[in-house]
């Protein structure tokens, strides 16, 4: 695995909104830019699509970004707001760390503490693509649905919890028994659902937000999300993708 280390990010509200690579996302610029990207990190544009980029240390990275292809809705990612990638580009590395939020693995909601804890700093995001749908308005909305959880514990066996929340309040959250490994176990989806309101303008993000999350033992865990929105009578759905956190491990 590859570690990111320059960090670029200078943004400081909470809810920030970018301008990002246009408002449609063409496949072959996307490609072009992630194989310089892969270049720059001392990889093939190859490997940089065959394996997973480790996330270690400050970075803002967008890790759930919903993205619109001209047809489709697509579930992916962006770091740093350099350029959107599909799901399963990077992996969150989590260690424990202290900062005002607790002692823990903990992913905080703010920047300046997870600059502080150094630690990637991740939301959620609607690409700008997404004015492309016709009818998509301020008043669109999205909704995001955590259907799946997968843990493997680093060591021994026992409950292991994952919690993302905004101001006290629980967007998305898993629990259950895990095995000892190499076993996987799957966690009991406890609260999969939070929808977002179309809010930036005509070339930035639709949707921007971040959240803390905790999880309570080390260990690997994978977040199956999929998204969907109703906009001008025509529904679309972003087939579910995998998301890994690397808590402790």
């Amino acid at each position: 695995m590859n570690n990111i280390m320059e960090e670029k990010d200078q943004d400081t509200a909470k809810v920030v909104r970018h301008n990002r690579l246009g408002k449609f996302w063409k496949p072959l610029a996307s490609a072009a830019i992630a194989a310089v990207a892969a270049v720059s990190m001392g990889m093939s544009a190859g490997a940089a699509n065959a394996a997973a980029t480790d996330i270690t240390g400050y970075h803002h990275v967008d890790y759930v970004s919903v993205n619109y292809t001209g047809s489709a809705i697509k579930l992916g990612s962006n770091l740093e707001d350099t350029n959107w990638v599909p799901a399963g580009s990077y992996n969150i590395d989590v260690p424990s760390t202290t900062g005002a939020s607790g002692t823990g693995y903990i992913i905080p909601q703010t920047k300046d503490e997870a600059v502080a804890r150094n630690v990637p700093w991740v939301g959620f995001s609607g690409d700008e693509s997404l004015w492309g749908i016709t009818g998509a308005s301020a008043s669109s909305q999205l909704t995001l649905n955590l259907t799946g959880a997968t843990y493997k514990p680093k060591t021994g066996s026992g409950t292991a919890t994952v919690t993302a929340s905004q101001d006290g309040k629980t967007w998305f959250s898993a629990s259950g028994f895990a095995a000892a490994p190499p076993a996987t176990s799957n966690l009991p989806v406890t609260a999969g659902s939070h929808t977002f309101t179309f809010n930036g303008e005509s070339d930035d993000e639709v949707f921007h937000e971040h959240t803390q999350w905790v999880f309570s033992k080390a260990g690997t865990y994978n977040l199956t999300f999929s998204a969907k929105t109703t906009i001008g009578g025509v529904t679309y759905t972003a087939p579910a993708q995998q998301y890994t956190f690397k808590v402790g491990v």
